[in-house]
């Protein structure tokens, strides 16, 4: 029986060897069944009795020097620190033993709950929070959640600031669901989290595979495409039952992967070759209405309240995995209805101007946005506020200036974390791929002010888009969060909406 939350050094030596990645170690003998009692990547987070865990490539001696100040009694490393007089276990991958260790530290809590995981290119989040939406109200409690958004675990509840936390963070967060006695937790799978390790060892009871496009792509991401879509492949291997959206590309070889790892394999989609597929979607005041069929002759009209004509996919592929589970029919819909998620498709309205917040930030999102745009709101001027990311997925200057051309009738380019690029040089790229179209644009790079200016001057029966940022309220700038408004909070304030 695994003791939770705890782990002596030979039991961390043990795992580490069967992996085969101990490098070297030092331990006095008497020390081995040392048991620890806390576990830490940072060194602000320490306190006696810790096992201290030296990862990041800027990694610092004097960070595990302060560690052991204040109460770190041996080390997990790649490297040998001579100034540490403390036991240590020398590894070959860093991050493959942070997910062992901290699976078994944590007692492999992610065993004792239905763990969900879900990826995509797109629609990630709005899909966890349909599912989510709907299992709070199958199961009569708050369940929890690990988003892009939010962490939720019945003891933590606050923002989230990756889309998969580092692996002691997420074992940790399993224990907690473990330990507040919540039965499922829904999860975001980003790509990095398997190249990353940081799902290693993690096995899931339901897996989503939504779909696919070129993204991340970039010296800190991955090298090429086929890097990106194997990352995103490996989920398909660690699942019981999964469910995938038809309309995928590269549809045949998540197929064959999950046929070949899962006991069981659920397609969804717009056509009745799946097991699951939605038709008649209609605009309504507020979000859609669409008829849900089964191959078993089941057939539903359901409603919801986001915008975005693609949600309608999001949601079926919500309502598969709820019904693997049991959910009935009423906590599905009333679940799915009451699905809003913070700068995810939030639309506000007055009497002059249509605003949308969305998040949408690489090809595949950003192009349904548009397609939906163009579908929902037909002969109204598109004025569109966006940026890229400096530093990284440097593919989407192309892409967000070939469709902001393509689509848009105006242009505020911005900022959107560049980093330590110039704000400036990026939206001169994107620019430059918006010239075949001949858009007109301007370039303001203090993004409040873009965000500002885009609603204040819009034209009446304008839909102004403020893509990309949706509800963060950081801009990552030369390595630091810097506060920001939030492109959310600023559209709210300037149409004077206080709720």
């Amino acid at each position: 029986m695994t003791i939770k939350n705890q782990l002596s050094f030979h039991a961390m030596l043990d795992a580490l060897e069967k992996e085969g990645i101990v490098a070297e170690y030092s331990c006095p003998k008497e020390l081995l069944e040392h048991v620890f009692t806390n576990l830490s990547y940072n060194s602000k987070e320490v306190c006696e009795n810790t096992l201290f865990i030296c990862k990041g490539m800027v990694f610092k001696e004097e960070y595990l020097l302060n560690a052991i100040k204040d109460g770190a009694c041996a080390y997990l490393s790649q490297e040998r620190y001579e100034g540490a007089k403390v036991p240590y276990v020398r590894v070959t991958n860093i991050r493959r033993a942070m997910a062992v260790v901290s699976n078994l530290f944590y007692g492999q809590a992610f065993r004792e709950m239905t763990l969900i995981g879900l990826t995509g290119t797109k629609g990630k989040t709005s899909t966890t929070y349909f599912l989510k939406n709907i299992l709070d109200r199958y199961y009569k409690q708050r369940t929890a959640v690990l988003s892009t958004v939010e962490v939720y675990t019945g003891v933590e509840d606050h923002d989230a600031h990756l889309t998969t936390p580092e692996s002691p963070d997420l074992h940790k967060y399993f224990a907690q669901t473990r330990d507040s006695g919540i039965p499922v937790l829904t999860m975001e799978v980003s790509s990095q989290a398997y190249k990353m390790d940081r799902v290693y060892g993690v096995d899931f009871d339901i897996g989503l595979f939504l779909n696919f496009g070129e993204d991340h792509i970039g010296p800190m991401e991955h090298e090429d495409i086929e890097d990106y879509f194997n990352c995103k492949l490996q989920l398909m291997k660690h699942c019981k039952t999964i469910v995938i959206n038809r309309n995928t590309d590269r549809f045949e070889q998540v197929y064959e992967a999950a046929r070949s790892h899962a006991e069981r394999v659920i397609l969804c989609g717009t056509d009745d070759s799946c097991d699951y597929w939605v038709s008649d979607i209609q605009k309504e005041k507020v979000g859609f209405t669409f008829t849900i069929h089964g191959k078993d002759g089941y057939q539903k009209r359901f409603a919801i309240s986001m915008a975005g004509r693609f949600n309608a996919e999001n949601a079926l592929a919500a309502f598969c995995i709820a019904k693997v589970l049991g959910a009935d029919d009423e906590s599905i819909a009333q679940g799915l209805f009451a699905s809003q998620v913070r700068g995810r498709m939030n639309v506000f309205e007055n009497e002059k101007i249509t605003v949308i917040v969305d998040f949408a930030h690489n090809y595949l999102s950003l192009s349904k946005l548009f397609e939906s745009i163009k579908e929902d709101y037909p002969n109204r001027r598109v004025v569109v506020v966006v940026g890229s990311q400096g530093g990284k997925s440097y593919g989407r200057r192309r892409e967000i200036g070939t469709l902001t051309g393509r689509y848009a009738d105006y242009a505020y380019l911005t900022a959107d974390d560049p980093q330590f690029e110039s704000v400036t040089e990026i939206c001169k790229e994107i620019a430059s791929y918006m010239e075949p179209y001949h858009t007109p644009y301007e370039i303001i790079e203090d993004r409040k002010t873009a965000v500002e200016t885009a609603i204040l001057k819009a034209h009446e029966g304008d839909v102004v888009l403020l893509a990309a940022k949706g509800e963060e309220v950081y801009l990552k700038i030369r390595g630091q969060f810097v506060d920001y408004e939030s492109d959310l909070a600023i559209a709210k304030r300037c149409l004077n909406i206080t709720q």
